[in-house]
């Protein structure tokens, strides 16, 4: 195996344990648990090329590409390499205003972004939300994150000589923040930049619990963690009855048709553990500071990705080869200068705009970020990790262990702690029920039925919310 980078953490990385094995069938693809890579792993960057996967992974191109469409994906990868070669120039000029923004009053009262920002969210796949919560409101919370963790030091961080991520998941802050009936409003309107016919299992009006950590990275303070994409990584492909029936149009050689917001095939992958991660700053964010960058486009730059095992470095169709570019199996999806040479990563990554206290930030689950390595600012970059978790059937199994998680101050199952690590079960100030500040944070944790007899419901949304009820016990 491949060495594995070791990065100094910046944010959580979502994808399957190093104990991952290939799916066989549609019901072992649904029993797979998605796991924390706590430290982060990567496939080794270095080289002209990556390590060759199994000589199996040239059948799963195979399946994915049929030769009737060997022409057509040929085709398609110059107009996708002209294209990003166009978007590039675009956002390098526009640097951080690329990153659409929009005011929290501006969501409608139907609980929708405005249409004109919502499509500009929709191409480029992020976006910021300003003022979701007053700036009071958001340094207090942080106060109280904080002062939770120097009152507990069981609570650990990561790295351990300097923690920037604090493993704390149920300070009453925290189950404060994700109840807020502004944060909910805000994630509602980001769920509903997906879309779903009536019959697909899901209900993007609802949101499952799915509680994280919070980070403070202080000034001047360095880090490393490379380019990539949360949600597993060679699963893309390699996931036959879900993650890869998203892609079709793509391994059709029609990726100018691909929507990233239909829901259709998501919501039976198992690797949407959520719509899109997201985070609640908790302090003065933007460029230099050392903030999150973004490559916002997301069609290009999923086609870009995905296709790129099946092109030679001079741009030839290669069905047989087995170097799928930094997605090991059991690792983290990460891309570099020479495995992804045309995305111009240097240029077409870009960090988000100065936002304060209080702002979202929200960036689609296949999306490519990293976060800035030097942190020039005056004071700590700090977020509270709030990801966008519509109603599916695997994210209602997650709620279930949420809540037992929650109710008995464990971590999140997916987060086990280190044997050196505390908890938080023995802490008599943790979040409890009576933190929770709305009725729909209540039924975002599982202490409350769905509605599942509301007028409007369509089928889909209806059989999430009995299921939920009935997984529940309610």
């Amino acid at each position: 195996m491949a060495a594995v980078q070791k990065p100094m953490v910046d944010e959580p990385i979502f994808g399957f344990a190093r104990d991952y094995t290939a799916p066989q069938t549609t019901t072992d693809r649904s029993a797979r648990k998605q796991k924390v890579v706590n430290a982060g792993a990567w496939a080794d960057t270095r080289g002209a090329k990556p390590k060759p996967l199994d000589a199996r992974f040239a059948d799963v191109k195979k399946r994915l590409v049929k030769p009737a469409h060997y022409a057509a994906l040929q085709a398609s990868w110059h107009r996708l390499l002209q294209a990003i070669d166009e978007r590039v120039n675009v956002i390098e000029a526009a640097g951080p205003d690329f990153i659409p923004t929009v005011e929290f009053a501006e969501i409608t009262p139907q609980g929708q972004f405005p249409e004109g920002f919502a499509r500009q969210a929709r191409e480029r796949g992020c976006c910021v939300v300003k003022n979701v919560v007053s700036e009071t409101q958001a340094r207090d919370w942080k106060a109280a994150m904080v002062d939770y963790c120097a009152q507990h030091p069981d609570i650990k961080g990561t790295p351990p000589a300097a923690p920037q991520i604090w493993k704390a998941y149920w300070t009453p802050a925290q189950v404060e923040a994700r109840s807020h009936p502004a944060m909910l409003a805000c994630q509602r309107a980001m769920s509903r930049l997906y879309h779903a016919g009536d019959e697909v299992d899901v209900d993007l009006d609802s949101q499952a619990m799915y509680a994280d950590r919070f980070r403070v990275r202080p000034a001047g303070v360095e880090n490393i963690l490379p380019p990539h994409l949360d949600n597993g990584s060679i699963e893309r492909w390699e996931d036959e009855a879900g993650y890869s029936s998203v892609f079709t149009a793509i391994w059709e050689g029609r990726w100018e048709d691909y929507d990233a917001w239909d829901m259709t095939h998501r919501a039976d992958a198992v690797t949407d553990l959520y719509g899109g991660p997201g985070w609640l700053s908790l302090s003065n964010n933007g460029p230099n500071k050392g903030t999150i960058q973004l490559l916002p486009d997301i069609k290009l730059s999923t086609a870009y990705l995905l296709l790129r095992p099946f092109f030679t470095d001079d741009g030839q169709l290669d069905m047989e080869s087995t170097y799928f570019y930094g997605a090991d199996p059991g690792m983290g999806q990460v891309l570099s200068t020479a495995w992804h040479p045309h995305l111009q990563l240097d240029r077409s990554i870009v960090s988000i705009p100065n936002i304060a206290p209080g702002s979202y930030v929200f960036w689609h689950c296949d999306m490519v970020h990293k976060v800035e390595e030097k942190h020039e600012g005056s004071e700590d970059s700090s977020v509270a990790y709030i990801p966008v978790v519509p109603l599916c059937k695997y994210n209602i199994g997650n709620l279930v262990e949420q809540r037992k998680a929650f109710l008995a101050g464990n971590p999140p199952p997916d987060m086990p702690p280190l044997p050196e690590e505390g908890v938080e079960s023995d802490h008599a100030d943790r979040g409890r029920p009576e933190h929770i500040l709305t009725a729909e944070g209540r039924r975002m944790l599982g202490l409350e039925a769905f509605d599942a007899l509301a007028d409007g419901l369509t089928p889909g949304q209806k059989r999430m919310r009995e299921l939920a009820n009935r997984e529940l016990g309610f």
